[in-house]
């Protein structure tokens, strides 16, 4: 799958997204309970408007204008703040000031621009103690869909790129034929 063009209009909801084809209970039962989550690389916004449908308080982050025009207009009345900017740029946020966070289907992305690690270090940093990253990434078997299989992620880098940010968890859980979920945690 490849990510949405960051100037194309936005079509039909969960175009462009995981949401489509991923089982939601696990996604989202991985994050209940947190005070606020971050989207980041968060497209259209589908997996954050279901956490704010849930009252999950979201602060959604992508670089996708129209993307992002979509998912204001969706999230009227709900826990939700939808922010233009580069994800891969230093997150304008306090150290532990965030409970959970949400990677869909964008680590991948970030490993093949060389930017995972940074970017992972920096979600650590802003999780508090105890902080839950979900890891929504396409497991290493072959297309389609997705992208190649040179692209994706096995799980063992997953996992290492999760602990060299100072995060532990499991293997994946599969939540669709090619995807896994890891749950990820911050030592608290």
């Amino acid at each position: 799958m490849q990510p949405p063009d960051p100037v194309a209009a936005p079509s039909a909801p969960g175009k462009h997204s995981s949401f489509d084809f991923v089982a939601h209970a696990p996604v989202l039962d991985a994050l209940a309970g947190a005070g606020c989550v971050l989207g980041l690389g968060c497209g259209r916004g589908d997996w954050s408007l279901a956490l704010a449908r849930r009252g999950t308080p979201v602060l959604a982050v992508d670089r996708w204008v129209e993307g992002l025009a979509w998912l204001r207009a969706q999230a009227h009345g709900l826990p939700l703040l939808a922010v233009r900017a580069d994800l891969t740029a230093p997150l304008p946020l306090a150290d532990g000031s965030i409970d959970g966070v949400l990677l869909a289907l964008v680590l991948h992305h970030l490993a093949g621009a060389g930017r995972a690690a940074s970017v992972l270090a920096q979600i650590a940093r802003a999780l508090r103690p105890g902080g839950v990253l979900a890891i929504v990434e396409f497991l290493p078997v072959p297309p389609p869909p997705g992208p190649p299989l040179a692209v994706r992620l096995s799980p063992a880098d997953v996992l290492a790129l999760a602990a060299g940010a100072g995060l532990a968890g499991g293997p994946p859980v599969p939540v669709a034929d090619h995807v896994g979920l890891y749950v990820q945690r911050k030592s608290a």
